[in-house]
């Protein structure tokens, strides 16, 4: 049997409790963002869009009544904006993914609904233009973070 020098033993243990370290911390900086079980960040929609559209309000909101009911309830916003017409959005985040959530609630008219990551903007319009509302709807989903 080969007896290996006390400094050799020490070097691979060093090394072993460096990985474990390393292992560690990786594991904590994974879990802190992706295991987190904080709710959906307030959405930074903007104030104006071209042409001619702008926010008179936004605030927390219940969850729409035709918003289906997926485990964790959303965290939900309703934003107001007038203009070419008069336009209601909702925007609801989830903790994961809003995609199943966009796929189950049922289409209406004069409405479009959209994911982009955790949120799901519910776009409602009364009497406005096929190109003002297309504006106000690609605005809003560039506005929304991935």
């Amino acid at each position: 049997m080969e007896h290996l020098p006390v400094a050799t033993l020490l070097d691979v243990n060093r090394r072993r409790g460096t990985s474990s370290l390393l292992f560690a911390t990786a594991l904590l900086a994974i879990c802190s963002t992706g295991c987190g079980s904080g709710d959906a960040a307030k959405p930074d929609l903007p104030a104006s869009v071209s042409p001619g559209w702008t926010m008179k309000s936004m605030e927390s909101s219940a969850p729409p009544a035709d918003l289906p009911q997926l485990g964790t309830p959303p965290v939900c916003w309703k934003a107001d904006y007038t203009g070419n017409g008069d336009v209601t959005v909702h925007v609801c985040g989830y903790r994961v993914s809003a995609f199943e959530a966009e796929q189950r609630m049922p289409a209406a008219a004069n409405e479009v609904k959209f994911h982009k990551g955790v949120y799901l903007a519910i776009v409602h319009w009364e009497n406005v233009s096929h190109s003002a509302i297309t504006g106000l709807v690609g605005a809003l989903q560039r506005s929304l973070p991935n």
